[in-house]
């Protein structure tokens, strides 16, 4: 409205002042007519030949003129001679006074000012824009920034973004602060991230340096996390990290290692690197014993019970320890030698430290090397077979055979399963691997089914890590399609700790395949924390006493006793036995007098290829075969 108002005045200013300017004009050219000063005609009439005309409306700028009508045409009166008048033509008039320089140059005068102003004024609409767009964008700094602030209400635009610079640039302490806290902080624990911890190493090391001083890194590695993220959920697991933080937080405080950024005030010694994996530096030691000490600390306070709502978990960590300058010089290598220690820890037993020493370098070196080697064997399939028969003790007959993995490396040779297989697990290749591996077995005991041994099992180990990633039931069946082997001829071995902590998921899983006709057997009986009470439940059909009792009963007593009680446990729960790791003709004879009916071992075989197994199994053995659906397998003479 204000605007509207102006412009409304600049053209009523304007308009005045072109006719107060162009009435002196036309006055003057008047006078000059009548002096006889221009070229303008002048007539002389008598009074009463004329008639005044009424008020034209360009009397608004030419005021205090007398007009006259004569001859059908508009005069002015210029002056009066007895009883005449003298008169000028109108026409004439307003034409010399437009066309006098005076009037050319005020008029263009005025049409320069009018555009100036109206240049000025659009260039200020201009300026009023840009300055409301800068409003606009600081208000919404304003915002993003968080930053409450009470709108001016006072002062216009320029005064407006004024307040609102100031505001900002009191707050820049406050932004620089929380911008480092965003950069450099886990937001789920509130501690340093991996790459702030790193930066601050580098400048602990180099004054560490200078003052040849010993330096301590503990990497941290919770045990037993990811079952808890698996059981109860992810915010489960979130609400256990940030009370591990807390309780790390508090032993950096008890042992004085603290190190308080003096900008964004977050602590500078303790870091979550990433997961579940946590570090504390050590900034200044006399002896390796001091992170011991520290490390034992750790350890005791996290396998504390952690309370979460109306449950209880415990879990426990393993703690590698890295000396400067003993282990490394360099913050990653620090680092990592110290992740080197703390694979150790987990590798010799979980909830312990250890101390990094070179050997463990050399071990780590050979994890890596091996498990860049596996995963180019399994692109290429560098894998094969190789089948250990299992037999009944009364007349050898073949109860089935079990597949077992071998890999021959190219360089190396033969490299043990018991190397491999771990790092396989561990690394999840084992999923990839399995694959292959049932496959294959499946195959080939479909081959040994089609020659007539109807009756013989193949049996297929599988990890924990396959039952909780594959569906189980849904991937035997499609494997089982592929190959056209029946469900009765295939056997899964899982080994007993698996079983005994399997979710209920799973355990509905290899229901589903007992009910279509596979087998379960549990593997490795008696080595893991069995608990006869839940065996009844568990959907297994055989059970695979570990060799150790083999060893042992002979030797021991209670081992004697452990085993025969086994035995009469598994007929009375009508499971199938098989005794593992039978090599010597008296240990045969032992687990038969015990009613055990199927033995394995060197005794009775070791793996053998599949061509080994066809040509003792199959060649002049076809009648066999062909009326009891398996064969003999006899024990080697040698």
């Amino acid at each position: 409205m204000s605007k509207t108002l102006k412009v409304l005045s600049f053209l009523a200013v304007s308009t005045f002042l072109f006719g107060y300017v162009f009435n002196i004009l036309f006055s003057k050219t008047c006078v000059d007519a009548r002096l006889g000063f221009n070229n303008i005609s002048l007539v002389e009439i008598a009074d009463h030949s004329s008639s005044e005309m009424p008020t034209p409306w360009y009397q608004l700028f030419i005021f205090g003129q007398q007009f006259i009508t004569y001859q059908d045409d508009t005069f002015v009166l210029l002056d009066k001679h007895n009883d005449n008048l003298i008169l000028a033509k109108n026409s004439e008039l307003l034409t010399t006074t437009l066309l006098s320089p005076t009037a050319l140059v005020s008029f263009c005068m005025l049409i320069f000012t009018l555009i100036y102003l109206f240049r000025a004024e659009r260039k200020k609409y201009r300026h009023s824009i840009a300055l409301n767009l800068v409003r606009t964008d600081l208000t919404k700094l304003l915002e993003s920034l968080d930053i409450k602030t009470q709108i001016l209400q006072h002062g216009g635009l320029l005064a407006q973004i004024s307040h609102a610079v100031h505001v900002i640039a009191d707050n820049v302490d406050r932004i620089k602060l929380q911008t480092d806290s965003n950069l450099y902080q886990d937001k789920l624990t509130q501690l340093i991230d991996r790459h702030a911890y790193l930066e601050h190493l580098d400048i602990q090391l180099t004054e560490a340096e200078k003052k040849h001083q010993h330096c301590g890194l503990l990497f941290i590695d919770l045990d037993g996390f990811k079952q808890v993220n698996d059981s109860f959920g992810h915010s489960f697991g979130d609400e256990i990290l940030i009370q591990v933080a807390n309780r790390l937080s508090s032993i950096v405080k008890q042992y004085d290692i603290q190190d308080i950024h003096p900008i964004h005030g977050l602590e500078q010694n303790l870091s979550r690197l990433g997961g579940d994996e946590f570090s504390i530096f050590i900034p200044k030691i006399e002896d390796a014993s001091f992170c011991t000490r520290v490390s034992q600390t750790i350890l005791n306070e996290i396998e504390r019970d952690f309370v979460l709502g109306n449950k209880i978990v415990k879990i426990g960590a393993s703690i590698g320890i890295a000396i400067y300058p003993e282990s490394a010089s360099h913050p990653h290598a620090l680092l990592q030698m110290a992740d080197v220690a703390m694979y150790r820890a987990k590798t010799d037993g979980r909830g312990i430290f250890k101390v990094y020493s070179p050997e463990m370098g050399s071990k780590i070196r050979r994890y890596h090397y091996l498990l860049e080697e596996l995963r180019l064997a399994i692109a290429s399939q560098n894998f094969h077979l190789s089948f250990q028969p299992i037999v009944h003790v009364e007349d050898c007959a073949i109860d089935y055979f079990e597949a077992l993995i071998r890999w021959h490396h190219p360089i190396e040779g033969l490299i043990p399963p018991a190397e491999f297989i771990p790092i396989a697990e561990e690394s999840n290749l084992i999923l990839e691997l399995g694959d292959w591996i049932l496959l294959e077995s499946c195959r080939q005991m479909s081959a040994w089914h089609n020659a007539g041994m109807k009756k013989v099992k193949i049996s297929v180990n599988v990890s924990g890590i396959q039952l909780k990633h594959r569906p189980i039931a849904k991937w035997v069946e499609q494997t089982l399609e592929k190959t056209g082997l029946p469900a009765s001829s295939l056997m899964l071995e899982i080994t007993e700790s698996t079983l005994i902590t399997a979710s209920e998921e799973i355990i509905e899983q290899l229901e589903a395949c007992r009910r279509a006709g596979v087998t379960i057997a549990i593997d490795d009986f008696g080595t893991g924390f069995s608990s006869l009470s839940t065996l009844a439940d568990l959907p297994i059909d055989v059970i695979k006493i570990d060799k150790l009792f083999i060893t042992q009963a002979s030797q021991n007593q209670k081992y004697h006793k452990i085993l025969n009680s086994i035995s009469e446990l598994g007929n009375q729960l009508g499971l199938k036995i098989v005794a593992e790791g039978v090599e010597q003709a008296e240990q045969f004879e032992l687990v038969k007098s015990m009613g055990i009916r199927c033995v394995q071992g060197y005794l009775v075989s070791r793996p053998e290829t599949s061509h080994n197994v066809g040509t003792k199994v199959l060649k002049g053995n076809v009648n066999h075969i062909a009326s009891t659906g398996t064969s003999i397998w006899l024990p080697d003479s040698k």
